[in-house]
């Protein structure tokens, strides 16, 4: 059997029920969910490309598929999911909050274009002549991300975000289900979602 899986303003539905309300019951908290809204709200197009891609890619991990409703972005409240892609179903086993580390920061900015073992050849091709200048001269990078910010953050969401969302260590699991989804009207269903923001 599989669930339906849609969106209505800012949330998720799973055949027709919340899933913001279902997750609270599952945790049996008092409205913790209440302000989370659909991942694919968030403000900025580098984690909003990441997200795509994760879907448009098939990549079984932990999804961030909930994002504070006022923040809008990777750095408050995200609730996962575990998604694993299997043949022709999508399958949800179980979600959790993100924890926050102390040193989140310094990574977070590190994981960028300065993280030089994510380059590709092109990015060599592309960069390669301001390595030196990027990692010794703070006003160089700090200017090179202004004028590539959307670029800057998609980098890091790839270094550093998706790296940390899958490390269970930092997942503070609430909660198990059992969501099962076609993979075709699941890709509809997404980019439908994506095209409506």
């Amino acid at each position: 059997m599989y669930n339906k899986i849609n969106l209505d303003n800012n949330y998720i539905f799973i055949d027709n029920i919340c899933l913001n309300s279902i997750f609270e019951e599952i945790q049996g908290s008092n409205n913790f969910f209440e302000w989370l809204v659909s991942s694919l709200r968030v403000e900025n197009k580098g984690e909003l490309h990441y997200i795509m891609e994760l879907v448009e890619r098939k990549v079984s991990c932990n999804f961030p598929l909930l994002v504070c409703g006022d923040d809008l972005d990777f750095n408050c409240t995200i609730v996962v999911v575990k998604v694993e892609w299997s043949g022709d179903k999508v399958i949800w086993t179980k979600f959790g909050t993100v924890k926050r580390e102390a040193d989140y920061w310094n990574k977070y900015r590190n994981s960028g274009i300065l993280r030089f073992e994510d380059w590709t050849d092109d990015d060599w091709q592309k960069y390669g002549s301001i390595a030196y200048e990027l990692i010794t001269d703070e006003n160089f990078f700090d200017e090179w991300c202004s004028e590539n910010w959307n670029e800057e953050v998609y980098r890091r969401t790839w270094g550093y975000y998706h790296r940390y969302f899958n490390d269970d260590k930092n997942i503070d699991w609430i909660g198990e289900v059992n969501f099962r989804f076609e993979v075709g009207n699941y890709l509809k269903t997404f980019d439908k979602m994506y095209k409506l923001y």
